[in-house]
This record gives C-alpha cells, sequence and structure tokens, in this order.
C-alpha cells in the first residue's frame, strides 16, 4: 500500500494548534494581572477572559488533532500496513480527510479522537461525562452520531466525484468509522457502517476486499485517480 499525505496541510494546522495554545494562555495571564492591578478595568479582564478562552479552546482542539502523536492519519497507515500496493492511501487531499483507492474500489475512514467508554444502543450515543471535554480544553468535541455524520460525508464525496466523472464509472464506496486513540472502548450495537476500533480495521478491510467480485483494472484506477487528485498527482 502506498500513502500520500497533504503534508502542507498538516504543517499549518500544527501551527494553529501551537500558537492559539500559546496565545489563549497568554491573553488570560494578561486578563488576570490586569484584574489584580487594576479591577477597576473590568472590561479588560472580561475580554481577556473571553478571548483567551476562545483561542485556548480552539488551539486545544488543533492540537489533539495535529500535535498529538500519533495523528489520525497514522494510525490508519499503520493499522492498514500489509495491504497491496495496487492500493493508495489519501490523507487530507480529498474532500473527505482518509480516502483508500485499489482494485475492489473506494473505501472511505472517518476517524475519531474520543477515549472512554462509548455506547451506542440502537438509537442514542453516548460518552461518559467529562468536564474538561465539556469545558472545550481536553480538544475533543461532542461525539454527535457518527453513522449519521459518516454517512454525509460519503453523500458530500459522491457528489464531488460525479462533478469529475461519470455517475456510471463511480466505482463502489465503502464506508468505516474507526475510533484511532487506544482507549476507546466501544459498546456499540449493530450499525449499517462497521464502527471499528483501529486494531480491528485490517481484518474489516480485508474482509471487504475478498468480498468484492468484481475488480477495477490499472486503467480504471488510473482514470479514477486523475479525476480525483487532476495535477497533484505528478506532485505526489
Amino acid at each position: 500500500m502506498e500513502t500520500f499525505v497533504n503534508e502542507k496541510k498538516v504543517k499549518i494546522k500544527r501551527e494553529i494548534g501551537r500558537w492559539l495554545s500559546l496565545a489563549g494562555l497568554g491573553v488570560l495571564i494578561v486578563g488576570m494581572i490586569v484584574s489584580i492591578r487594576k479591577p477597576e478595568l473590568v472590561w479588560v479582564s472580561l475580554l481577556s477572559l473571553a478571548f483567551g478562552f476562545l483561542a485556548s479552546t480552539i488551539g486545544a482542539y488543533h492540537a489533539n488533532r495535529w500535535l498529538r502523536s500519533p495523528r489520525a492519519d497514522e494510525v490508519l497507515t499503520q493499522a492498514l500496513k500489509g495491504i497491496s500496493n495496487q492500493y493508495h492511501l489519501y490523507h487530507y487531499l480529498l474532500p473527505v480527510p482518509h480516502v483508500l483507492l485499489g482494485p475492489a474500489g473506494l473505501f472511505l475512514f472517518r476517524t475519531y479522537l474520543h477515549e472512554g467508554p462509548i455506547q451506542y444502543d440502537g438509537k442514542k450515543w453516548k460518552q461518559k461525562f467529562n468536564l474538561l471535554r465539556s469545558l472545550g480544553f481536553s480538544g475533543q468535541d461532542a461525539l454527535g452520531d457518527p453513522v449519521r455524520d459518516t454517512e454525509y460525508d460519503v453523500q458530500r464525496f459522491v457528489s464531488w466525484l460525479r462533478k469529475r466523472m461519470p455517475e456510471a464509472e463511480i466505482p463502489p464506496l465503502t464506508p468505516f468509522i474507526v475510533f484511532v486513540r487506544d482507549r476507546a472502548e466501544l459498546n456499540v450495537a449493530q450499525t449499517e457502517i462497521p464502527v471499528l476500533t483501529y486494531k480491528q480495521l485490517k481484518r474489516e478491510v480485508r474482509n471487504a476486499l475478498k468480498a468484492r467480485t468484481q475488480l477495477l483494472d490499472e486503467d480504471e484506477l488510473y482514470d479514477i485517480e486523475q479525476a480525483m487528485l487532476g495535477a497533484k498527482i505528478d506532485k505526489l
């Protein structure tokens, strides 16, 4: 399997996470100093608190995704290591973050960085309450509904493909929901889209590959890759 990563995007996101986190902390400290030395300037303290909280929250969000190692793309790449070199794995190069292309078609991976118990009873997704996460300092967003959000990713990606190639030539697309942190504990009822930890991913992908009876040839794969990436192909 060959892997291609948008390193420029990764670098930009890492810098955003680093500098916003530092800026938020710095502003909070300034606000605290002003409140102690010049309590009459309460509006300065309040503005500092608001801006510092916002910057720290956004910084933590980006830091959790881009500064903390391993990143989601690194986990996926390692988890899928050993799959045939006929398959290409693209990170952050397409409208959805993680896509695998090969003879068996397209595979879309929606990743989650959430940790701890994750439950789904067939109606509602639940995650154990965490104060830091609620305040925005953990860098984790709300869990939401992973199946619904992944279905939206699929629809968005297919709509994007339709603008670049005939619909009849769009290959089968199989989505997976992948929790990429070691401490994720899944207790999930059966869903239309597989919900996995990264340790289960290779087995499930290989099962999906074996289930495909109609495979794409090299020319078809090249045409799909050309439609998705265009001139970017020569830079990869």
